[in-house]
Parts: structure tokens; sequence; C-alpha cells
């Protein structure tokens, strides 16, 4: 029997709030992290060890909080480099703003240029990376600043993670196409009364949600993310007023996907 891969909810929320309920991070097997948010902090040092790669959607401080963390923390007993894969200007803003021996140490340089103990991948919207039998793809996505979402296919199945983003077309026609996806993680940050902040920042409400579902024509499971905590529970109400709200269920951390 084929053996699954996992997607394991580290944290979704879309800021600190809720206990146990931390910021984006997204768990694949013991080995790949999507995302690197306050949820990253849930893991105990042992599968802080196993982790190999990192994939990096955006350069908010929600996404990549536990990053420096985890390589300060594991960093110093690798045999071998730990992974960051992100765009260039996601690249470009952990070097200049976090990784700059002021916020913290470079350790793209530690304990050496020639043998440091995290290495960048830069990587470009679309392309594939393979892992073995998993396979991710990224997309492009139309945030406030350079964002992907995430594809995981294998051999069993596949997921989907918009990751933050607005109104977007290429990754519906993305998950259309495949006809692969089992689950498509897709955020609502902000309730309908602050869709002028839902533009302005570059996220979703359940309005522009809905309008952004009607584009999809694949029969996946759809969970939502990102809620802010202060709106968390008007979110969740006014999703349940729209056609088709029977197929959304709210994500939480701690859930497990087999994949």
């Amino acid at each position: 029997m084929q053996k699954h891969s996992t997607v394991e909810v580290l944290g979704c929320s879309g800021s600190i709030g809720i206990p146990g309920q931390g910021t984006t991070s997204f768990l694949i097997d013991d080995d790949i992290l999507i995302d690197a948010g306050t949820g990253l902090c849930e893991l105990d040092f042992v599968r802080l060890e196993l982790i190999e790669h990192v994939l990096i959607t955006h350069s908010h401080l929600d996404h990549i909080c536990g990053l420096p963390f985890l390589i300060d923390t594991v960093g110093v007993g690798r045999e071998k480099p730990l992974k960051v894969y992100a765009t260039l200007p996601t690249i470009r803003a952990l070097q200049n703003h976090i990784f700059n021996e002021e916020i913290w140490p470079d350790f793209a340089k530690i304990p050496s240029a020639e043998n440091p103990v995290m290495e960048y991948v830069e990587i470009m919207p679309e392309e594939v990376l393979i892992f073995g039998e998993r396979r991710i793809q990224t997309v492009e996505v139309d945030h406030t600043v350079p964002a992907i979402g995430v594809f995981l296919f294998t051999p069993t199945g596949g997921w989907c993670f918009s990751g933050d983003t607005h109104c977007t077309d290429r990754l519906f026609a993305l998950i259309n196409e495949s006809k692969k996806v089992d689950y498509f993680f897709i955020e609502a940050a902000f309730p309908d009364k602050e869709k002028w902040l839902a533009d302005l920042a570059k996220h979703l409400c359940p309005s522009l949600l809905f309008g952004e579902l009607k584009k999809l024509n694949a029969a996946c499971e759809i969970w939502i993310s990102h809620l802010k905590p202060r709106e968390h529970d008007q979110i969740q109400q006014e999703l349940q007023q729209y056609p088709g709200a029977q197929r959304l269920r709210i994500l939480s951390a701690g859930m497990i996907f087999n994949i």
C-alpha cells in the first residue's frame, strides 16, 4: 500500500492572541516546512532537528518569525545546511532585514561562507521542486509584497495553500488544470465590514473569498485560514451566510491531512 505524506498544521492564525493557534506554518512529513510563523514554536527540539527544507511564501513577519529561532536552535549541530527556499525578493528581505548581524546573525556565513549552517535556494514562481516522490510547485499570488502559493503533489494526492493573497486567477487555473488537489487552504483575514482593509492589505474577506471560489472547478475540500483573532467569530459567521458555505471548514492548529 502506498504511504501517504502528511501536512500538519502547526499554525494558521492571522495573528497571535488565541492560545495554541500560532501564525502560519505547515509541516510536510517531518522534513519540509512551509512558512515559519509562530506555530513552528510548538515543535520540540527533536522534531525541529528533523527539518531539512524550509519554503517561505513571502517576507511578512507572521510567516518568517520562527525561522531565526529554528536555525539558532538546530544550526550548529547540523551536518549539512538547512535549505531555505524563496523567491529572490524574499531572500533579499531576509538578508537585509533579519539575518543582517543587527537583528540576527547571518547564519548563511556561520561558521563560514564556505560551510554555512543555512543556505538560501532561489526559486521562481511555478518552479517545480522534487523531494523523492513529493513534488512541490509554486505560483505567484497577489499580495503587498512578492508572494507565492504552494502545491504539494504525491503519488496518492494533492494539496494547495494559497498563501497570503488578494484576488488572483493563476492559482485557480492551476488547481483546475491539475485535477489532483484534495485539500485547498485559502485565507479570509478580515470581516466584510473591513473589505477596505482587505483591499489595502491585499488579503481576502468573505465576500471577496466567495467571488474567488467561483473560479474553482475542482472537487476539493476547502479550508479557511488566516482569520484575525479579534474578528475570528465574526468572519466565521459571515462565511456561513454565503451560498456554498457548507463546503467550507475552518482550519485549526494540530490538524493533520493525509495527502
